[in-house]
């Protein structure tokens, strides 16, 4: 009998490997720290300013972390903080141009290389890959969901 377990978490494995290459891609074009890029690359695909707290959600990090982040990201010139109108103790982070044209040319490096990728690969075998990876990441989503503790 096939142990899928073992396969699956063999595959994964791999698979994050894969992926940990895919974010050196990104770091190497950001020259910045994984917690910098995906701060980053969040407020370039939002497009708009986001409060520190939604930043701490968003990378599931202390407020603490996020303004250590931030201070690098602002200290690069990536990244300006401004303000809050209505609340004093509420800053606001905004990319800048330069932090813009880095997630910019981040993506466009990873999306240059999924695209290879698929070069490689048939129409169909695309369209099964697609669709039997979206539904383990979709299934593995609601088991880690239902498995996390509140704390």
């Amino acid at each position: 009998m096939t142990n899928y377990p073992e396969k699956f978490h063999d595959l994964v494995t791999r698979l994050q490997v894969v992926l940990s290459d895919i974010d050196y891609t990104q770091k190497a074009c950001l020259q910045a720290g994984r917690m910098e890029c995906m701060l980053l690359n969040h407020l370039f695909n939002t497009k708009t300013p986001a409060n520190m707290n939604e930043l701490a959600k968003v990378l599931n990090v202390s407020h603490s972390r996020v303004t250590r982040i931030m201070d690098n990201l602002v200290n690069k010139k990536l990244v300006t903080r401004r303000p809050s109108e209505e609340d004093r103790r509420c800053w606001f982070a905004i990319i800048t141009e330069k932090g813009m044209k880095l997630a910019e040319n981040s993506q466009k490096t990873v999306l240059d290389q999924q695209k290879s990728l698929l070069d490689k690969l048939s129409q169909k075998d695309i369209a099964d890959v697609y669709k039997g990876f979206k539904t383990y990441v979709e299934k593995y989503e609601e088991v880690l969901k239902d498995s996390y503790i509140e704390v």
